[in-house]
């Protein structure tokens, strides 16, 4: 029998490293089979244990089978009935014989083989522990500590004591890293290894975006508001679409909370990067309109079967519509699935475009 010192030793390694004691056990059970198979110790049979949590106790038993004769091809835990008569009086062939481990007779060499196997399946227990943990986070945020910033990488601690690297490409332009400080990062895939799970983690990829909306405002969370369409310049701009399933319930307002507060917590997230929220509209006119917000749209012309729209704008509104470098159109493009094609009214009126004032701003 082990001592009850070191069941609660087991605890305690249990609590540290966030694993189940009952994990730590069958890793424990796994470590003596193991010595017990390949060291001096004179135990050669199947090795079971035994554990009670009430009185912190592990037992290990030597479980062998009485055989006629020993067949060297068969099964581990065979022995004959001569020897089978030292270990139990009675003993008959067929019979199954327990005897119990006794620890006294382990030299230094089955000791220390033990102690080896026993960290070695705990390492192992940690690696299955923190893969099945990371791959739970699929498509959710964590926090991550950054520990170390090269050209090409910037490296974070993510917990369970794994690092994760994060390429360039993944990294928000202009955004600095100072080891020590902590960041949102968005985890994008898991794979099992042999040294333990690599985690894929991104703060470029637009559903960080989501998943902070969903932490940060309540209504999306508990499913009153949707997001209908997400589109992102990393690090510039995004443009969020979201519709209220109560009619009485502003959904752009509640995104955006008091004095702002909501949105400037996402903002803060990804390193100050600005957000558009516009309210997802049914009618694909009042739609594109909002989404080409904050410029004030006159006019919507679709065409429904190939998805295009040519929107109309005053002309001191035409570059506020596009925006810089195209990106206000481009996102609004993106987030509502819709080509567009934006006009000042000066080149329409010019160009003999017929169309209707059907845009109230």
């Amino acid at each position: 029998m082990i001592s009850k010192n070191f069941f609660e030793s087991l605890e305690e390694i249990a609590y540290e490293r966030g694993l189940a004691i009952e994990d730590v056990l069958q890793k424990v059970e796994i470590a003596m089979a193991i010595a017990c198979k390949n060291s001096d110790v004179p135990y050669k049979g199947t090795i079971e244990m035994e554990s009670d949590f009430d009185k912190k106790e592990i037992k290990f038993n030597n479980i062998q089978y009485v055989v006629e004769e020993i067949d060297p091809e068969g099964p581990r835990g065979q022995i004959t009935l001569e020897e089978a008569l030292e270990i139990k009086k009675g003993a008959k062939i067929g019979q199954e014989i327990r005897e119990k481990v006794d620890f006294k007779l382990f030299k230094r060499k089955s000791a220390s083989m033990f102690r080896q196997n026993l960290m070695n399946e705990l390492k192992s227990l940690e690696r299955e522990e923190a893969y099945s943990f990371f791959e739970d986070k699929v498509g959710e945020i964590i926090t991550g500590r950054v520990v170390d910033i090269n050209d090409r990488f910037v490296t974070f601690a993510i917990g369970k004591g794994v690092e994760s690297t994060m390429s360039t490409k993944e990294v928000l332009p202009d955004e600095n890293y100072v080891v020590g400080e902590e960041k949102k990062v968005y985890i994008t895939r898991v794979e099992k290894t042999g040294k333990g799970p690599k985690v894929y983690i991104s703060r470029t990829n637009k559903d960080i975006v989501r998943k902070l909306f969903e932490m940060n405002i309540p209504e999306i969370s508990q499913g009153l508001i949707e997001i209908m369409g997400i589109s992102r310049e990393p690090g510039k701009r995004s443009k969020v679409g979201v519709k209220a399933l109560d009619p009485d319930l502003d959904p752009k307002g509640a995104c955006v909370g008091n004095g702002g507060a909501r949105i400037k917590t996402i903002n803060a997230a990804l390193n100050g990067e600005k957000i558009d929220i516009f309210v997802w509209k049914e009618n694909p006119v009042d739609l594109i309109a909002e989404a080409l917000s904050p410029a004030k749209s006159l006019s919507v012309i679709t065409d429904e079967k190939e998805k295009k729209a040519t929107v109309i704008v005053q002309d001191d509104q035409y570059s506020l519509a596009i925006g810089s470098k195209g990106q206000n159109a481009k996102l609004a493009v993106l987030a509502t699935g819709w080509k567009i094609d934006i006009k000042k009214l000066s080149d329409a009126e010019d160009e003999g475009i017929e169309f209707q004032y059907n845009v109230s701003n």
